[in-house]
């Protein structure tokens, strides 16, 4: 199966030539296939890494080591996954996402290969966490950027339809590493998610090169142009920046403690697993729900990322607001986090979903590698954060308000984006000279955005 899907990423590759240049994205074809890829990328990197956790006991009996010691195994794999990001960007843009998203396929499948064969925990630090990490931080970001390219009207969709990806596989998932760990012990397993991470290969090879209009005549010739670091420098994405930053802090602290504050709360283990289920399935239950209504153009694109956004954070005020439980089954914390988990998914696609309208489809890669960065560094703020104030308070009510308030602030700091806030009327554009005698009438200039895009930002005042 292996050969027959590197021999199609072969022939794939004998395809490429120079793409003829258009002046708009397809909006469908061979777009589709990319949004299958990227669902399948999303899979392998975000679906995988969140169900290996299931081998981290196996790590500790094995090497004797401690629970804290081997949950680094994961952190690593995260924190370089998400801080690298920028870096598969920048080498997208430089050579194009197809082959750097082949080649982290390779890398990350090395990673699980080599790290089957590991003598000590410094070993799967190495190799699952920095060799596989660096792996899944070429593959995403690039897959993401290259569906945002091929899509207009629909856009938010497909980008949602590639994020479900992160739900669907972590379902899968999970009870498959469980029976691999069960049957082949955690060398065996680990050979096998290695098999099983290559085909992020031919999932990059489908990734087919698209020349727009608006991309760059040339490619960037230094490292901080590649970088797009030069985007800090719009004020719209700067303050897109910040409120990302923001999020980020309490975003990804139900992954980490949920559980944990289910089981403070007096749930069984089943209890906990069962509120922790909630969320993911109304995670991934909203994302195609959020896309459909983003591209129905009906609210625009920035106001509804504010509102997705302060619904999250309301969603985790409301799950430490919750008090004891006296259901086995956790009925109110149940619907507190499926609420979360529900605001959460509509808020993911529409992240990604944005960007074009905010530094336009030549820069998407690189701005989506630069949201994933900043995602991490909420993403490392706020988990260490809520744990001191668990320790401090005795429980977790404190973090998920304190956390909570994180997401507020940064739906807040949205509304400042261009069309977040109504507008009292269109401004009307400015009148065309009568031309002389013997001149032409000037031609409209091609562009990407236009009055049928929902995504494009109209240009209104007061």
């Amino acid at each position: 199966f292996h050969c027959c899907c590197f021999l199609i990423s072969i022939l794939l590759l004998q395809q490429v030539k120079m793409p003829p240049l258009l002046a708009r994205p397809p909006d469908g074809g061979w777009g589709w296939v990319v949004a299958g890829s990227a669902f399948v990328v999303n899979g392998l990197s975000y679906g995988l890494l969140r169900s290996l956790g299931l081998a981290l006991p196996a790590f500790a009996e094995y090497f004797d080591r401690s629970t804290q010691d081997t949950a680094w195994v994961s952190a690593i794999a995260l924190a370089v996954q998400q801080a690298a990001s920028p870096v598969g960007s920048a080498l997208s843009t430089r050579w194009g996402a197809r082959p750097v998203v082949m080649v982290g396929g390779i890398i990350t499948s090395l990673g699980f290969i080599l790290s089957a064969f590991a003598s000590s925990l410094l070993h799967l630090y190495l190799g699952l966490g920095l060799l596989a990490g660096s792996g899944w931080a070429l593959v995403f970001a690039p897959a993401l950027g290259t569906v945002s390219r091929y899509f207009s009207r629909r856009r938010v969709l497909a980008v949602g339809l590639a994020l479900t990806g992160n739900g669907v596989a972590s379902l899968l998932l999970a009870p498959v590493l469980q029976l691999l760990l069960d049957a082949f012990g955690w060398r065996g397993a680990l050979l096998l998610l290695g098999a099983t991470t290559l085909h992020l290969t031919p999932c990059g090879a489908l990734l087919r090169p698209l020349a727009l209009s608006g991309d760059p005549t040339t490619p960037p010739h230094s490292p901080l142009n590649a970088l797009g670091l030069t985007l800090f420098t719009h004020p719209a994405f700067a303050v897109f920046a910040l409120g990302t930053t923001l999020v980020g802090a309490g975003y990804f602290i139900p992954y980490v403690h949920l559980a944990p504050h289910a089981l403070d709360l007096g749930l069984g283990g089943y209890g906990a697993a069962l509120v922790v289920a909630g969320a993911a399935v109304g995670d991934a239950g909203t994302r195609l729900v959020s896309g459909w209504l983003a591209d129905g153009g009906w609210i625009p694109l920035p106001r509804l990322l504010a509102m997705t956004g302060a619904l999250t954070g309301l969603g985790l005020v409301a799950v430490g607001l919750v008090q004891e439980q006296e259901e086995e089954w956790g009925g109110t914390l149940l619907a507190a986090a499926g609420a979360y988990g529900m605001s959460a998914g509509a808020f993911a696609p529409l992240v990604f979903g944005v960007l074009p309208g905010l530094v336009g489809l030549g820069s998407i890669l690189q701005a989506t590698g630069l949201v994933m960065m900043l995602m991490s560094l909420g993403g490392l703020l706020g988990p260490p954060l809520s744990g001191f104030l668990r320790d401090v308070t005795g429980d977790f009510k404190a973090s998920f308000l304190f956390c909570g308030s994180f997401i507020l602030s940064g739906s807040f700091i949205y509304l400042m984006l261009p069309g977040a806030l109504p507008r009292c009327h269109s401004a009307p554009p400015p009148p065309t000279p009568p031309p002389e005698q013997g001149e032409l009438l000037p031609s409209p200039e091609s562009t990407l955005a236009s009055p049928n895009d929902p995504h494009s930002i109209p240009n209104t005042t007061c």
